[in-house]
């Protein structure tokens, strides 16, 4: 493809998503740009650390990801770009800056700023060969200094972790030269020194306000009763939402491109629709991160005690019923192993400079030119995970607006393709809208008819696709059939299997987890204009 068809591509892809279509229209569709004759698939990642060592990144080349989006923290900094040498070697890799800010002072929030070169926090661990002698005497250096005009940039939280390494009852002591401890939720009001304070057997998190450059910690346990686990200095944004939200725009590598997401969200539709408002370029929630409980717990951060887990999934359709656009994410987190991935929709880059990429991608990312992916785990002859792991050609080979004889939309056609027909032949394609499930075909191509109010209003608030390819049977040969499949709920398909896996390197999750064998993809949201 020439430059300048790249470019006039691009140009039309950063408009509102429904700005082509005919004034009749009242269906804002995401992919109304798309060419699906020759749209080019690419597997990108939102919310998804490592990244820091050609080893890692190497890990996500053999896992088929294209697009490189790394979010690390402590400090919050863009892990781009690609080191040259790793550039040169992998030409058509495409790499974008990110990173996942957290403590805010309003807020319990973990955000990701894609496309924004926004750095944020500190971050310093002691060793842990240095764990293990009593007393531990470490300085944290290279810190600012607390100050009342940007009181956020000198305070900072320290982490300890001690473990009980007999029935003995036994109390660490821990000085502090350097700062005093604040108040986080106070606008780090000061608590007084750290002098010889006793701390039990657990977790301890102690907020900082530094009164110089370098903290001195003095820790002293006695090493035949407990054991230090861990010891570090971090600090994060340390200010509301909206100050760090309006800083990462403004940060933007491209205007038109990225934003922010809304990560694990297991908090209550009340605390997101301020932040889906306060800009545009707030793109939504995430709906699958395997770290937390795949489709959400609500619960807590780790927890799966109840089943089914469906607290992301939930509050996305609620999100969407408001009326509100909500891009859905689909990410791994830390789970480097596990499943979760965003696939991008872009135009063929063949002959597109680095920056004219790495923009199509994040152009894709704003305007939600992107499906999600929840696939089946691959596995060797013996049943073990390996690679590639969940990567997954099942992908959306069409979704389009038909119209009536008056130019408004009529119904919605959808096609999937890439699915291994072999291993997993039942196809499934559900119509989701603000009353539910709205439309089950057991087939590969399916439509959707747009029902109108007696007034010509359309009668959903939106439509979204999930579609599902299957083997014929699950439990080592208990049926499975399109029909069974098509009225389970989306986090008991996450779970179907033949076998269980003991816990490995690469395997991550629970002692004993499901391999998964069923793919799932899930589009964006057509929604009803305003």
């Amino acid at each position: 493809m020439k430059r300048r068809t790249i470019l006039t591509t691009l140009a039309g892809a950063s408009l509102n998503a429904h700005s082509s279509e005919k004034p009749t229209d009242d269906l804002r569709n995401p992919y109304e740009d798309v060419d699906w004759k020759s749209f080019v698939p690419v597997h990108s990642m939102s919310h998804q650390h490592q990244g820091m060592t050609d080893a890692s990144r190497d890990g996500f080349v053999e896992m088929g990801y294209g697009h490189f989006a790394f979010s690390n923290y402590y400090p919050s900094a863009p892990t781009y770009p690609l080191p040259p040498s790793y550039a040169s070697q992998h030409p058509g890799l495409i790499a974008a800056p990110n990173a996942e800010h957290h403590s805010f002072t309003d807020s319990g929030l973990h955000a990701n700023a894609l496309g924004s070169m926004l750095s944020t926090g500190y971050g310093s661990s002691v060793q842990a060969s240095d764990y293990a002698a009593s007393p531990i005497l470490h300085d944290f250096t290279g810190l600012h200094v607390f100050n009342e005009q940007s009181p956020w940039l000198g305070v900072y939280r320290l982490d300890i972790q001690l473990a009980a390494d007999s029935n003995l009852k036994s109390e660490a002591s821990l000085s502090i030269d350097g700062a005093v401890e604040c108040d986080f939720r106070r606008s780090f009001a000061e608590k007084g020194h750290i002098d010889a304070r006793k701390l039990s057997a657990g977790s301890h998190t102690i907020y900082l306000r530094t009164s110089a450059t370098k903290i001195h910690v003095d820790l002293r346990f006695d090493s035949g009763a407990l054991k230090v686990t861990q010891l570090r200095l971090m600090q994060g944004t340390n200010r509301p939402w909206r100050k760090v939200f309006s800083d990462a725009f403004s940060s933007l590598q491209y205007p038109d491109g990225g934003g922010m997401t809304l990560n694990h969200p297991t908090g209550n539709l009340k605390d997101y629709l301020p932040m889906l408002d306060f800009d545009s370029r707030v793109l939504g929630i995430e709906v699958w991160n395997h770290l937390t409980s795949g489709f959400g717990s609500g619960r807590g951060f780790y927890d799966s005690s109840g089943e089914p887990c469906l607290h992301f999934y939930k509050l996305w359709d609620d999100i969407l019923r408001s009326g509100r656009r909500c891009w859905g994410f689909f990410v791994k987190d830390h789970n480097t192993f596990e499943r979760g991935r965003n696939v991008l929709l872009l135009p063929d880059l063949n002959g597109a400079s680095v920056g004219e990429r790495e923009r199509a991608a994040l152009v894709a990312y704003r305007n939600g030119t992107f499906f999600g992916s929840v696939a089946a785990m691959t596995v060797d002859s013996t049943g073990h995970v390996v690679a590639p792991f969940d990567h997954s050609e099942f992908r959306f080979s069409h979704i389009s607006v038909a119209r009536d004889a008056l130019g408004r939309p009529s119904a919605i056609k959808v096609a999937v393709t890439g699915h291994n027909t072999t291993k997993r032949p039942n196809v499934v394609i559900r119509f989701v809208t603000d009353k539910g499930i709205a439309h089950v075909v057991t087939a590969a191509n399916a439509e959707y008819s747009l029902k109108r109010t007696e007034s010509g209003a359309l009668e959903d608030a939106f439509v979204r696709i999930e579609a599902f390819a299957a083997p014929v049977t699950h439990l080592q040969g208990k049926p499975l059939s399109p029909q069974v499949l098509a009225q389970m709920n989306v986090h008991d398909i996450s779970l179907l299997h033949d076998s269980m896996m003991s816990r490995s390197s690469k395997s991550g999750g629970a002692l004993r987890k499901p391999v998964p064998i069923v793919d799932m993809i899930f589009s964006q949201a057509l929604q009803r204009a305003p």
